[in-house]
């Protein structure tokens, strides 16, 4: 089986029990590809990874339930809009470029619950979009539970899924887990234990950057800022504080705004850098701010532990 295929660079992809979305095409290569397919006929959505650019084969098989065309009234330009249903969710083979367009091909149907029966976990991120996350810890803090929200591609109502983990990681990993779940949905519409693993070392080196970057340059703001959004930890929450405190008392003594910013923020780095005892020295600091400062292990997981994460938690929102 081969179809018409067109990637989704933010991982948004309709439910496959009939789910709606409407979008606009504003390149013409898939514009044509939606018109040659006409209202009734099958395409293949699938996500294209905005952390390196690589197309994820795992997508879904969409059919078309309506194509018009309309003024986008920012630019007031004609562009095509598709209405399309989501129907299975498919892999693809292989894919191939012709003059007519991208095709997918040898398309074959994948169950999520049954690949989670066989042993191998996933989290289906179709028909809802991840925003954010928190993680809660029990009276020992080996008691792990994590909650990632968002919402209802269709309806727009708020959904989450949570897991409880118990003790199957330790603290010190559980934020990573939660950062980089977001981030793999966020990329691929879907978590495997090789997504998760991999948005998991990436989550821990964007980390590390912010730190080598707050200390370095005198930006605590920067402090847990990572592609999927911002770190709650020790360090950050200190640094939000403290930078708000000695800003103020700047402004009050009569500095202006740049000035007193500045003022602000050398004061902040320093009073963290001494209070967590972390260094300022290159190539120390960014492994000791993750890991004294954001209470962060930066050791890669076991595949066997990932996979007793992703499994605590439902296959999607609706399960």
């Amino acid at each position: 089986m081969e179809v018409y295929a067109i990637p989704i660079i933010n991982g948004v992809l309709p439910r496959t029990d009939g789910g709606v979305l409407q979008g606009v095409f504003l390149e013409p290569f898939f514009a044509n590809m939606l018109a040659k397919t006409g209202v009734g006929g099958d395409i293949f959505l699938f996500p294209l990874s905005t952390d390196d650019q690589r197309t994820y084969p795992v997508g879904v098989l969409a059919r078309i339930e309506d194509l018009w065309k309309d003024k986008i009234p920012q630019t007031g330009k004609s562009a095509l809009f598709a209405r399309v249903s989501g129907r299975d969710r498919c892999k693809a083979k292989s894919f191939a470029v012709s003059k007519e367009g991208l095709l997918a091909l040898d398309l074959e149907k994948i169950d999520i619950h049954e690949l989670r029966s066989s042993g191998y976990p996933v989290i289906c991120g179709a028909g809802w979009y991840p925003t954010g996350g928190y993680t809660s810890f029990g009276s020992d803090r080996r008691d792990v539970e994590i909650t990632i929200y968002g919402f209802d591609l269709e309806t727009g109502k708020d959904v989450a899924i949570v897991g409880h983990l118990g003790k199957e990681i330790e603290p010190e990993k559980a934020h990573t887990v939660e950062h980089a779940i977001i981030r793999s949905l966020k990329n691929y519409a879907m978590c495997t234990p090789k997504t998760l693993r991999e948005c998991m070392e990436r989550e821990t080196e964007e980390l590390k950057w912010s730190v080598e970057i707050g200390i370095a340059k005198k930006l605590p703001e920067m402090f847990g800022v990572t592609r999927s959004g911002f770190c709650g930890n020790p360090l950050t929450q200190m640094a939000s504080f403290y930078l708000s405190e000695e800003l103020k008392k700047q402004i009050t003594s009569g500095a202006n705004i740049i000035d007193s910013l500045n003022t602000a923020r050398n004061k902040t780095v320093s009073k963290l850098t001494k209070e967590m005892d972390i260094s300022t020295q290159k190539g120390v600091r960014h492994l000791q701010g993750l890991k004294k400062g954001m209470f962060h292990d930066d050791t890669p997981e076991e595949m066997s532990v990932i996979k007793k994460v992703i499994q605590k938690f439902p296959a999607n929102p609706w399960s």
